[in-house]
């Protein structure tokens, strides 16, 4: 996978992480993943631009991804409903 001139060295990273997760993996991994994505947007749509940095640091090191995407969003006080459907959907 090259990596496009613009494209920051953390989301890079993520990518390619997650591309190797989700590469030959069953079903369930990929829903997890997409669910993740998800929720990734929906941070981005409320502004939350440093909890998705963090969040993506934590994986691409390798950390529990449930347990990074759980403890991440505890510090989120106004959840919208779609959050909330996401985070009940894993």
């Amino acid at each position: 996978m090259k990596k496009d001139p613009i494209e920051r060295e953390l989301d890079y990273n993520y990518k390619i992480f997650v591309f190797e997760q989700i590469n030959g993996a069953g079903s369930d991994t990929k829903r997890r993943w997409i669910t993740y994505e998800n929720i990734l947007e929906e941070l981005y749509n409320m502004g939350e631009y440093k909890l998705i940095d963090e969040i993506k640091y934590r994986i691409s090191d390798k950390e529990d991804d449930k347990k990074v995407f759980l403890s991440s969003l505890k510090k989120i006080k106004n959840k919208t409903s779609r959050l909330n459907l996401l985070l009940n959907s894993f």
